[in-house]
């Protein structure tokens, strides 16, 4: 009665077990547990709550509060732990704060899980760029092997074609060239 107003939808269970079989089936983000309840203690159902979802809150609500009681709610996992009895606006109040939290604790997963992804994809990128650089690096190696090969090739034909290597030292020229010729074979 006091939830539905401000716009929560709200399930009900009878019981314990009722509750934790529609808490396995659903995801909530908060669970209200009685601990008297006719077939379990609240308590004892936060950890099967949080074995599904670990992020639902869970709000403890007692008649019979006791410090060890609070204590023994907190250390189970319980986020809030509410007296009876209690408004209808501290009841609003905690509901908020603990949907609050909810969406807090996702939407700071949902960050590290950007983050992450931001850390591989920064880490691929620095790998990315290592092997453009050995290709980079490659390349100018293979260029340059290439470059001496060639110009000592193109050197010898321009030596024959303009006249300058008299006919019968030309086979030796010619030869020359085919040397350098068969160096690139090998890059």
């Amino acid at each position: 009665r006091a939830l539905t107003p401000h716009g929560f939808i709200v399930d009900t269970a009878e019981n314990g077990a009722e509750g934790l079989r529609k808490v396995q089936v659903e995801n909530y983000d908060l669970a209200l547990l009685d601990v008297m309840m006719p077939d379990v203690s609240g308590i004892d159902l936060i950890e099967p709550i949080h074995t599904h979802d670990p992020e639902t809150v869970c709000i403890v609500i007692t008649g019979y509060a006791t410090v060890e009681l609070a204590v023994q709610a907190i250390k189970q996992g319980a986020y809030d732990f509410i007296t009876k009895p209690f408004s209808a606006d501290d009841l609003i109040l905690a509901v908020n704060q603990g949907v609050e939290r909810r969406h807090l604790s996702r939407e700071a997963k949902r960050l590290q899980a950007i983050e992450a992804e931001a850390h591989r994809l920064a880490e691929e990128k620095a790998r990315l760029e290592e092997i453009d650089k050995a290709k980079t690096a490659f390349i100018q190696l293979v260029t340059h092997e290439l470059r001496a090969p060639v110009a000592a090739i193109q050197s010898y034909l321009t030596l024959i074609l303009e006249g300058y290597v008299p006919p019968e030292k030309q086979l030796e020229i010619i030869k020359k060239a085919v040397e350098e010729g068969k160096k690139t074979a090998y890059i």
